[in-house]
């Protein structure tokens, strides 16, 4: 699918919702933990998180920059520690793309505290945890 394509769809989706009374948030993807060094992520999903950004602008939605603070997070991590989220950690250890049980809780925190950040009436809803944040924000686990 292209990125063109990939926009497309959203915005129907997006109006979709909406025409149903919702009201939607808009969530770029979770990086994919693959590095080219020990602190440089290739990023290829850049383009579709572009094209979220664009259409949450369009139809004036909030949007999450998930890509965007999970990427500064594994990178400050590194990528020995970021491998340590692959759900297949403890066999192949390939699978840079779903998370354990120990990804979930960090890259959900990301998302909790982007929530928070973003959508204030949400607020109320997110429990805060500020170490977990503290550990995200210094780049530790």
């Amino acid at each position: 699918m292209t990125t063109a394509q990939f926009a497309t769809n959203l915005e129907k989706l997006t109006n979709t919702i909406k025409n149903a009374g919702c009201s939607p948030i808009l969530v770029t993807s979770l990086a994919r933990r693959v590095f080219s060094s020990s602190h440089t992520t290739t990023d290829i999903l850049g383009p579709y998180s572009e094209q979220t950004i664009a259409v949450a602008n369009k139809l004036k939605l909030p949007v999450l920059p998930l890509l965007a603070d999970s990427l500064a997070y594994i990178q400050k991590l590194g990528k020995a520690d970021s491998l340590k989220f692959n759900l297949d950690y403890a066999t192949t250890n390939k699978d840079t793309t779903h998370l354990n049980a120990l990804g979930s809780l960090y890259f959900g925190r990301i998302v909790a505290d982007e929530v928070t950040s973003k959508i204030s009436a949400l607020s109320p809803y997110i429990t805060t945890n500020a170490t977990l944040s503290a550990k995200i924000a210094s780049g530790t686990l």
